[in-house]
């Protein structure tokens, strides 16, 4: 089975409680089962005595193995633990969303792919894993092509005029930009914004690992943004969480971040954000989602 898939039931599970088959998330749900189908039971009994109405109860006898799986998928639905949240600015018109989901699941305009500061995109190595989002992004448009996607790269990087300084790497000469450095690739009509999160070694591995870098990062990105970009909707995975491995880029501290930027933002930067949570991330209790909740719905209230 492919892995995203294992990974969305693997997270269709655990938001019914059920991922551990704990018996108490086992008890939850049984009882809350028999619940709704005294309740359905109970109401065509009453329909009887006082209505004279006897039709419903001898469906539910007649039929109450359908009786039981209506209760079970009632159960279900009522356990159900939401794996999104959104809020909006009603007078900004701005939308944000948070949810668990692989970032190329997401319907948007625009992704934001982070990426080192010499932007390479050798896989060779795992200097570029295929486990990051680049990597992901790479395998799903550019598998057979890279030389394309860095000359995208490199036309956005020259057409802005950076220039870079001189540096090399395991494969030869390159050039390092600043943190916050965007370059954007336009592609299949998509938007998808390279952004420089973590410097990186000669073999690729991350360095100078700070949160600075992500809150220079997402500074240059809504500058980028607002100057180059489009104003549309853009999915954004949580950057300075991943292989950029930055330790105080906790999901929760970066997830509020993200959402201040946007918020406190004077300029319409977006339509829509959409913040991409990771499956694994989820499955592994990284974050608390009703946490995030109530604090997108306290910004988007009390700008």
């Amino acid at each position: 089975m492919n892995k995203d898939v294992w990974d969305r039931i693997k997270v269709l599970l655990k938001s019914f409680g059920t991922e551990k088959n704990s018996l108490d998330a086992v008890w939850k749900l049984l009882y809350t089962a028999i619940g709704y189908i005294s309740s359905i039971f109970a109401f065509a009994v009453l329909l009887k005595d006082l209505a004279g109405f006897d039709k419903a109860e001898i469906l539910c006898k007649n039929y109450w193995l359908g009786l039981v799986l209506i209760g079970i998928v009632a159960s279900f639905i009522h356990n159900h633990e939401k794996i999104s949240c959104k809020g909006t600015m009603e007078d900004a018109d701005l939308q944000i969303e948070v949810k668990v989901s692989d970032l190329f699941s997401i319907k948007a305009s625009s992704y934001v792919i982070p990426t080192n500061t010499f932007f390479r995109t050798v896989m060779e190595g795992d200097y570029i894993s295929s486990e990051s989002v680049q990597g992901a992004f790479q395998l799903r448009y550019f598998k057979n092509n890279i030389g394309e996607l860095d000359n995208l790269i490199a036309e956005s990087l020259m057409q802005q005029g950076i220039e870079g300084e001189d540096s090399s790497d395991i494969h030869g000469q390159t050039k390092k930009y600043p943190i916050g450095t965007v370059a954007k690739v336009d592609y299949r009509g998509k938007h998808y914004y390279f952004l420089a999160i973590n410097d990186v070694n000669k073999f690729g591995k991350p360095e100078n690992q700070d949160y600075t870098n992500v809150d220079t990062a997402l500074n240059r990105l809504l500058e980028f943004i607002n100057k180059f970009g489009h104003c549309d909707n853009l999915a954004m995975p949580l950057i300075g969480t991943g292989k950029a491995a930055i330790r105080e880029a906790t999901l929760e501290n970066v997830i509020e971040d993200m959402i201040d930027r946007f918020v406190n933002s004077h300029d319409k930067i977006v339509q829509k954000l959409i913040i991409s949570i990771r499956p694994k991330d989820y499955l592994d209790d990284k974050v608390d989602l009703k946490k995030v909740k109530k604090y997108m719905e306290y910004k988007c209230e009390f700008k």
